[in-house]
């Protein structure tokens, strides 16, 4: 990540450069160069102006492409730690249940009930889980949107009118 940081500075860096380099004498003519010893500005022109903005938006443009891949590479860190939390958590909780089955064992309970009890604990919970997401299905569908578009396009007129 710092890979990804340091890159971005050097593209800021190099955004600063660059218009500090357009305001250079690199631009100017021999006429403007005289003009600005004697310590009258130099005369715009329109050639001036389009090198200027090609250089902004050049260095802008370089700007959002190294911020695009810093976010990019920042995403794929955080999925990849994602995925390794989940494993870890998933890690965690059979451990934990595998355990409460040992003990359970441990204090006489059958080693059939046991087990038998736990499946069907995470079965019941993955069922209700299952039927919660079914119920949320709705809130994908930007029903209110449609019906706005729906509402819409039956008010306008045969002419195309919206009245």
């Amino acid at each position: 990540m710092d890979t990804a940081s340091n890159t971005v500075e050097r593209g800021k860096a190099a955004a600063k450069a660059g218009s500090a380099h357009q305001e250079g004498s690199e631009f100017r003519s021999s006429s403007d160069r005289s003009a600005s010893g004697s310590g009258v500005p130099p005369r715009p022109t329109l050639s001036h102006f389009i090198d200027d903005l090609r250089a902004t938006f050049r260095a802008r443009f370089h700007l959002v492409e190294l911020e695009a891949k810093r976010a990019a590479w920042s995403a794929a860190y955080m999925l990849a730690f994602a995925v390794g939390a989940a494993l870890l958590g998933i890690t965690a909780w059979l451990l934990l249940v595998g355990a409460l089955i040992v003990g359970a064992v441990s204090a006489g309970v059958h080693w059939l009930l046991v087990v038998a009890v736990a499946i069907a604990l995470h079965v019941g919970a993955a069922f209700l889980l299952v039927r919660l997401i079914r119920g949320m299905v709705e809130n994908l569908t930007f029903e209110g949107t449609r019906r706005t578009l729906t509402r819409r396009e039956s008010t306008k007129g045969s002419n195309g009118s919206a009245f």
